[in-house]
């Protein structure tokens, strides 16, 4: 398998996993120095270092707050170990798709680095409780 072809298979693995319903599972493709950015407006944003924040804290809960049988691929690209996934993904209890970009790296086939970005995330955010106040 090339490093394009092994990337993304180790990314497909993880929305895969969350469309099956076994999210959780996904753990075993994380490096042990995995490191993760999201924005810092989410409960699980910020950067952290470590798989196992991921493994406990999104992992284990991702699926509460969004409905991974709503996932599709907008577009996937990758390039030697890097990978950009923007994916389309319902929001957990609403009639609402949220747009994510991820830039991830794959090293070895292990999920070394996500950096997340998501576009509009308004009802992400009502779902969660978050309110953000628009500019004047």
């Amino acid at each position: 398998m090339t490093s394009i072809q092994e990337t993304k298979a180790v990314v497909d693995a993880y929305y895969q996993a969350g469309v099956e319903g076994h999210l959780p599972t996904f753990g075993e493709y994380l490096h042990d120095d995995f490191v993760v950015t999201a924005p810092n407006y989410l409960p699980w944003g910020g950067a952290h270092i470590g798989a196992q924040f991921f493994r406990e804290q999104v992992l284990e809960h991702l699926s509460e707050t969004l409905d991974f049988s709503r996932f599709s691929y907008e577009g996937f690209t990758a390039e030697g170990t890097n990978a950009v996934a923007l994916i389309n993904i319902g929001v957990v209890g609403t009639d609402d798709l949220v747009k994510i970009s991820e830039h991830w790296e794959v090293v070895d086939g292990k999920a070394r680095s996500l950096w997340v970005a998501y576009f509009e995330p308004q009802p992400l955010l009502k779902h969660l409780g978050i309110t953000v106040s628009a500019a004047a």
